[in-house]
């Protein structure tokens, strides 16, 4: 084990080294963990044996404080010991279930989960002409977007779009004032836009899908940023079969098929469009039979 502080109070020793960036201060952390006191083989408590992990935010005071520091030195899938001196966890008057006092303990974790969403808490704490500043702008937008993310992936899509246009509103309204935040900028506009136009898709709305296809086109018309990826030819195309706009979706699919002739939901993609396509000449030709009949 190694000293996790100076004064020797943490130790640490490495189980299973993880990946990433470590959380930020203020950042929802998700772990599983099992809490020893010293020289003893069972848990005093374990998430594990709850089969409920446990979530809180850092620095935030809801954990002991060598809990709190010996997350914030963790990567993301990392799993690690800690040896906590009573100072920084139960104290020398603990009188907390098999908890004695004065007790030191060990505790095995691991961190399954990141959401960096401190930088929104201290924007919201800056004065208002720090706010227009690109950096704290940026910094925000960014945790914005990671915690869309994970919104997204637990398929609570509304307040991950709700999370995504707070960022774009944001972006939209920031003063750039040198070529690498302009760059910088266009970047994260792209991926927001690109992450709504997913969303939109599988939440069938395809007016809105649209608008921000076309924003993304508008940020990649000169070829200044990166190649317009299949995927947002893809869900663009989706949006407008369902507006029933038959012939730019195939010309828009044609795109995307082209970039990846291959995947298999660009192939099912171009099926369905052809079978809508067929079924709407068939009632074109209908509701043209009827009109003939009626004169």
């Amino acid at each position: 084990m190694f000293n996790l502080l100076p004064n020797g109070k943490i130790k640490k020793k490495i189980v299973r080294a993880g990946n990433g960036e470590r959380p930020m201060e203020f950042a929802s952390v998700t772990i599983n963990y099992n809490g020893y006191l010293e020289y003893n083989d069972q848990p005093f408590d374990s998430t594990y044996v709850r089969n409920k992990p446990l979530k809180f935010v850092i620095n935030n005071g809801k954990v002991i404080p060598g809990l709190d520091y010996a997350v914030q030195s963790m990567k993301l899938d990392e799993k690690s010991q800690f040896l906590i001196h009573p100072d920084y966890a139960y104290g020398k008057n603990c009188f907390i279930g098999r908890i004695p006092p004065n007790a030191q303990v060990l505790f095995e974790v691991e961190l399954i989960g990141i959401v960096n969403t401190g930088a929104t808490i201290t924007y919201e704490k800056l004065s208002e002409e720090e706010q227009k500043k690109f950096p704290e702008v940026y910094k925000y937008c960014m945790a914005l977007c990671e915690k869309g993310k994970k919104l997204f992936v637990k398929h609570d899509f509304k307040n991950a779009i709700k999370d995504y246009n707070t960022a774009v509103a944001k972006l939209e309204k920031v003063f750039l004032n040198s070529k690498g935040e302009v760059e910088k900028h266009r970047e994260l506009s792209l991926k927001l836009h690109s992450n709504l136009l997913i969303c939109y898709t599988l939440t069938h709305k395809p007016r809105k899908g649209c608008y921000s296809a076309k924003k993304i086109y508008d940020f990649t018309e000169n070829g200044e940023l990166m190649k317009i990826p299949a995927k947002v030819y893809f869900n663009h195309a989706k949006c407008l079969r369902v507006l029933s706009e038959y012939d730019n979706a195939k010309a828009i699919l044609n795109k995307a098929y082209k970039m990846e002739s291959k995947n298999p939901e660009i192939i099912n993609e171009m099926l369905n469009l052809e079978k809508d396509i067929i079924e709407h000449k068939k009632k074109q030709r209908i509701f043209a039979k009827a009109l003939v009949g009626d004169n």
